[in-house]
């Protein structure tokens, strides 16, 4: 039987229950990585961890946006919410740019979440000075979708762990002195070119600008390649002790500077379902002097709302 991540029911189940109910608020979760869910109406719109990269370590991180235009940019739209139109707006990503980096981003953050041991669940419902998020996924993802693609995620971490030992905690080394100038390319290359013994995978994927999963897949096919080495990881973190205790608001504690975030003035099958998650692709690097606004190809991302 496969493991799975220590009380990782408490989180899908109130997720479930919430979309039931058509919540709109916040799912928030305390434990050994605090984080906190978004919905609107009962469909899922963002999620945010400091156990993986958010939105803006995955945008500037990665090469995709300058830290000087995203300066710009967000001063310029995130007080009246119009932060997705501006980026299309400015040719700093396409439309469907917009709804790849933010699907990716929730749907890596609910990974993170599902994979760290958890104290405790509770809810915060909108209202008066709650704080909608400023790159929500559009029109949201069902919760029964996303439940099931994390869960395939899952099944593939917990054999990454049998099979290697493979985790988010472990610091992977350098098989040997040539292994960084091997045969590997593009992304895996760009991994190989970080590990050095002391970087979490956590890390590198912060390091990288990428996603936890997807970060997680190539080192697991490096690892089984015999390019690098998977030491014992040096202990979980402890559940925090103020997991009691209301999770602070704001963005989280690792990874993307710290903003506030700013309020809106405004008020098929398994495999078609993973290709719309987009979530095992890295952003492609955009070189400063192009504008051409194209951002990544349209792949396509129709999210269904109940009718009722």
């Amino acid at each position: 039987m496969e493991e799975t991540p220590a009380r990782v029911d408490l989180l899908l189940d109130a997720l479930r229950q919430q979309a039931r109910e058509e919540f709109s608020g916040a799912v928030v979760v305390l434990g050994e990585a605090n984080g906190k869910v978004v919905l609107r109406e009962g469909l899922l719109t963002t999620a945010t961890t400091s156990a993986a990269p958010g939105l803006e370590s995955l945008l500037l991180r990665s090469g995709r946006i300058s830290d000087e235009e995203w300066t710009a940019v967000f001063a310029a739209a995130a007080p009246s919410g119009r932060l997705p139109t501006a980026l299309v707006e400015r040719r700093l990503l396409g439309s469907a740019g917009v709804q790849v980096v933010t699907r990716m981003a929730t749907m890596d953050a609910l990974f993170a979440l599902a994979l760290t041991q958890i104290a405790r669940v509770t809810t915060e419902p909108a209202g008066s000075g709650f704080l909608p998020p400023l790159l929500p996924v559009e029109p949201g993802i069902e919760v029964e979708r996303a439940i099931r693609e994390t869960s395939r995620r899952l099944a593939s971490a917990s054999r990454w762990r049998a099979d290697l030992g493979l985790e988010p905690q472990v610091r992977p080394r350098l098989a040997t002195a040539s292994a960084r100038h091997g045969t590997a390319g593009g992304a895996q290359a760009d991994l190989l070119a970080r590990i050095d013994g002391r970087r979490t995978c956590r890390d590198i994927a912060f390091t990288v600008g990428r996603g936890l999963f997807p970060v997680m897949t190539d080192l697991a096919s490096l690892a089984g390649d015999g390019r690098i080495v998977l030491p014992p990881p040096q202990g979980r973190s402890p559940v925090r002790s103020d997991a009691g205790r209301p999770a602070a608001s704001g963005p989280p504690d690792y990874g993307d500077r710290v903003r506030t975030e700013i309020p809106h003035l405004a008020g098929g099958d398994d495999s078609q379902e993973r290709q719309k998650m987009m979530a095992d692709t890295a952003l492609p690097r955009r070189s400063p002097p192009h504008r051409d606004g194209g951002g990544p190809p349209d792949h396509g991302f129709p999210a269904r709302r109940r009718t009722r």
